[in-house]
């Protein structure tokens, strides 16, 4: 027998199909080991990176990474062979290495295989080109890994002691966040500048012009600000033509799509986040359980290309359904850092037109199918007319431009409009059906032109496709990390999303800020940048891991004990009791607190009064004089307070901050308790009760009237002489029968205390002032 083992569980049934008898086909779910959780778990002086297990999920057996490994390595006794089919990319060859150590295979026990599509032709080539572990490819993963880790762990706490709040710093999605930050304050900051142009129709409307207002501004002075200088260009109607020129032009496809572009294009087109995006693109990676293959290559690259046998495969099908095929193959120039080996994204099966099991795959899996056959048609065909006229008013010479564009042959629009990846708004420059004028001959307008008024436009913020785009273009993170990257910082409260835009939240301002007055080197684009051209490098073998995080290591040491020895980047609050700094710690439904982050002997806490830390409200104990503690119910909504000294069980009752006076049950002196009321659904109420709590033996309730227990006055029933209870409700107080359970639905209005019937018209005593005035009529005098 032999074992496969591949990430995900998914990919079993299919890939049982594909090999058939004399496999086993196990899965790894994803890694089975990582760094510590809440250790730096790197040792220096070589960077040695230290592994534990992945934990698993409380109350769900062989969740975690040591039983996932102890389940495949029960079958290792009856294996010719282990095959390592993680992912193809250094991630994937990352869990492969820890897979062979976890298990303990020799050499000559294993092999590595990746293939970049689920399909019988891909899996067989990937078997036949069966390897060892390309060790580069984990050492830059582990580079990655531990980079992140050092900054995440080393600056952290300082960041978050000079901001005096719990931030995390990272090495990639802070210089993202900064993109986002500084793009806001651009748009803060920018001044709407009015200014004017002038348009002319001709022809009956078929085409106008634009005026040129080139001449009469600088660089000073980029508008024309002048409205009578621009009334006078659109009061022009006589022209003649300066130039006139038809040429041809075409248009290429776009590219074939990388992760960049598929994440992008989702976006846009699909209105999809990247996350959404990333899992559709995983289910059509995989195919459903018990699919022949799955539906596309591999989704998680670079690359923009396809390989030679791929982009036969697309200009044959094309071909064959009748379209036009470009006359040589098309490719893309790559980036320097693209990954080897890996091509773009596109179906495995160009024959299947619909795929996937949701919507969101259907529609992703229209756009790859449709980008990747578009790529290899012939081009988009135009004529392109422009013409530039002039006008003379009183010696000044306005000049206007036209341009139009026809479409002579559609070429590869044929299948699809346009680049699904692009945000723009299309061509604006132009301006109608624009004819060929003789040079040199007279023109005349429809008539008088039109005066526009324009205004310049803030820079937009960062939708998610154009966060993904600048990051790509930035050299900031790799396929695999987009999505974390933009995952990350919303998860953290950095931003907030707003019509599908990123806005940085008041943290997210702090932490840049933070990071940028420390002057820390991993927030600026081009340290970014150069790292990850670092990381490849060690993928390629041209450097090695630990040269490469020893150098950012020393570079971030430096800039540590820098900030150290600032005395403007100080802590923002420091504890009184032993001058280490103070934290603000919000917790959902708590109180908002500031602690002290010093030596576990001091355990100082303060209150919050609009972000700064103050002194603790004290509320001595009534029974020992011990200062009381404020405390989130578990149980219910609200606060109470609890003595903290060992002995004493005192337990208060929390009304506005402040713990109300214990009050004694005048039945059997038991402590009574005060509650939150629920209605039918179990929702609060916004209104409170006392208890006994003496338990079985006293069952005394009280009304609450300003955090006082009140005792519940009762009269008997004037339909079944039970007893009634007056009671507080939303709408004020009111009596109802204790025999509700047994049928009598009786309830009666307050008035002064006791029950009367309800008047007629609603309401309930005298809270309803319309009820307790007498109705009176109107008429009118018959006319005379």
């Amino acid at each position: 027998m032999k074992i496969m083992v591949v990430e995900s569980p998914s990919k079993i049934d299919t890939l049982s199909k594909i090999l058939g008898d004399g496999w086993k086909i196990m899965a790894s779910a994803g890694h089975v080991r990582d760094l510590p959780r809440k250790a730096l778990g790197i040792s220096q002086p070589d960077f040695d990176l230290h592994y534990e297990y992945s934990p698993g999920i409380e109350g769900k057996p062989h969740t975690g990474g040591k039983a996932r490994v102890d389940r495949i390595r029960l079958h290792l006794s009856d294996a010719e062979m282990v095959y390592l089919a993680t992912d193809p990319d250094r991630e994937g060859e990352a869990i492969a290495w820890h897979l062979k150590d976890a298990l303990g295979l020799r050499d000559s026990e294993y092999q590595r295989v990746s293939f970049g599509s689920i399909e019988p032709a891909a899996v067989a080539e990937g078997l036949r080109n069966a390897r060892k572990l390309d060790m580069a490819s984990v050492h830059a993963q582990e580079g990655r890994r531990a980079l992140d880790r050092l900054v995440g762990y080393l600056v952290s706490p300082v960041l978050s002691d000079m901001a005096g709040m719990g931030l995390s710093a990272g090495r990639v999605q802070s210089p993202a966040l900064r993109l986002i930050v500084d793009r806001e304050r651009a748009i803060r900051a920018f001044k709407v500048t009015n200014h004017f142009g002038a348009v002319v129709k001709f022809d009956g409307g078929a085409w106008s012009a634009k005026w040129d207002t080139a001449p009469f501004v600088s660089e000073e002075r980029p508008y024309v600000m002048d409205v009578e200088l621009a009334s006078r260009a659109a009061a022009c109607r006589s022209f003649r033509v300066l130039t006139s020129d038809s040429k041809d032009a075409k248009e290429n496809p776009p590219s074939p799509f990388d992760t960049a572009l598929l994440l992008q294009a989702a976006s846009v087109k699909l209105k999809m986040d990247a996350d959404v995006t990333m899992k559709a693109a995983q289910a059509l990676f995989e195919g459903p359980p018990g699919a022949e293959h799955g539906f596309i290559t591999y989704h998680r690259t670079d690359s923009v290309n396809f390989s030679p046998a791929s982009l036969a495969e697309i200009r044959a099908y094309a071909q064959a359904k009748g379209l036009p095929v470009s006359d040589k193959a098309r490719t893309w120039k790559e980036s320097e850092d693209a990954q080897a080996g890996h091509q773009a994204i596109r179906p495995t099966d160009l024959s299947v037109e619909e795929a996937g099991e949701t919507e969101a795959q259907r529609g992703l899996y229209r756009l790859i199918r449709e980008r990747a056959i578009a790529s290899q048609l012939a081009e988009a065909r135009y004529r392109n007319t422009a013409v530039r006229l002039v006008a003379l008013d009183g010696g000044t010479a306005f000049e206007f431009v036209a341009k139009g564009r026809v479409m002579t042959d559609p070429g590869w629009r044929v299948l699809t409009q346009g680049d699904a990846a692009d945000e723009g708004n299309g061509d604006d420059d132009e301006t109608g059906q624009v004819p060929v004028l003789p040079v040199g001959s007279g023109k005349l307008a429809d008539n008088a032109g039109e005066l526009t008024k324009l205004k310049t436009v803030a820079p937009p913020r960062y939708t998610e496709a154009a966060l993904v785009k600048r990051l790509k273009a930035d050299g900031i993170g790799r396929p695999a990390t987009y999505v974390a990257i933009v995952k990350t910082i919303q998860s953290r409260d950095y931003v907030r999303v707003e019509k599908r835009m990123f806005v940085p939240t008041e943290v997210g301002q702090v932490l840049v800020d933070s990071l940028v007055r420390a002057r820390f080197g991993f927030v600026e684009l081009g340290f970014t940048r150069v790292m990850e051209t670092q990381l490849d490098r060690i993928a390629k073998g041209e450097l090695s891991y630990r040269d490469v995080v020893s150098a950012a290591h020393s570079e971030l040491e430096k800039e540590l004990k820098s900030v150290a020895l600032n005395s403007d980047l100080k802590p923002a609050h420091s504890c009184p009791n032993c001058q280490a700094p103070l934290r603000l710690l919000k917790r959902p439904g708590k109180a908002t607190i500031w602690f002290c982050t010093g030596a576990d002997t001091c355990k100082t806490f303060m209150d919050d009064d609009k972000g700064k830390p103050v002194p603790r409200k004290e509320h001595p104990c009534p029974t020992c004089e011990t200062a009381m503690r404020r405390f989130k119910r578990k149980k219910g909504p609200g606060f109470g307070w609890f003595c903290p000294k060992e002995g004493c069980e005192t337990f208060l009752d929390d009304k506005d901050g402040k713990p109300l006076a214990a009050q004694a049950c005048p039945k059997c002196s038991k402590a009574l308790r005060r509650y939150a009321k629920k209605d039918a659904d179990k929702k609060p109420t916004g209104l409170f009760g006392w208890f006994c709590t003496g338990g079985d033996d006293c069952k005394t309730f009280f009304e609450d009237v300003n955090g006082r227990p009140v005792e519940i006055k009762t009269a008997p029933c004037p339909k079944c002489d039970r007893t009634m209870h007056r009671r507080q409700g939303q709408y004020g107080w009111y009596w109802g029968c204790s025999g509700y359970r047994e049928g009598c639905k009786t309830t009666m209005a307050d008035e002064g205390g006791k029950p009367v019937p309800k008047r007629s018209g609603g309401g309930s005593g005298k809270s309803s002032k319309s009820a307790s005035k007498p109705k009176t009529r109107t008429t009118r005098a018959k006319p005379k």
